[in-house]
């Protein structure tokens, strides 16, 4: 597939759908962790399932394949577990910079103005961490899928790792 504008632009709004999902999944898990309602694990499901959808399509428009459903983690769900972390972390990174806005402006408000010169380095900082989050996801998905699919798999879980058709340990 040719990569587009029209693809970038798709899977970025699809990265942060993923991102919001999950992050909408752990406040569940927090808030019934709390409240030991366990009528929200059910939501937490339906959340996981529908995040897991959006992840499919994704991999489905950029013609992302790979086997799955084994014992060990595939190449691709191993990619797509990377995925999910970093659109979480780039949402996260939104979240802190969105604090720092915020305790810059409470500094001004106080006359804190040594403090509030120096948040907005910290704020560069966390924009600079973001446009990183979001090359890498960019690599990620639209590049390095692409010699995923062709690199031998290796299959892990926890310390084992073994080169498939080996015998060799990594």
């Amino acid at each position: 597939m040719e990569r587009g504008l029209w693809e970038e632009a798709l899977v970025e709004e699809m990265i942060y759908l993923i991102a919001h999902l999950a992050h909408a999944e752990q406040h569940l898990m927090e808030l019934e962790g709390e409240t030991k309602l366990e009528d929200l694990v059910a939501y937490i499901d339906e959340l996981r399932n529908r995040r897991k959808t959006v992840g499919n399509l994704i991999f489905s428009i950029l013609d992302i394949s790979g086997e799955g459903g084994g014992e060990f983690r595939s190449k691709i769900e191993s990619l797509w577990c990377v995925l999910k972390h970093l659109s979480m972390a780039l949402v996260h990174c939104d979240e802190s910079a969105e604090k720092v806005i915020r305790r810059m402006d409470c500094a001004l408000a106080q006359g804190k103005e040594e403090t509030a010169k120096e948040l907005p380095k910290k704020l560069k900082e966390l924009y600079e961490l973001r446009q990183s989050l979001r090359n890498s996801i960019r690599e990620l998905l639209f590049d390095v899928s692409k010699k995923i699919s062709k690199a031998p798999a290796v299959r892990c879980r926890e310390d084992l790792c073994l080169m498939e058709g080996g015998e060799d340990a990594l």
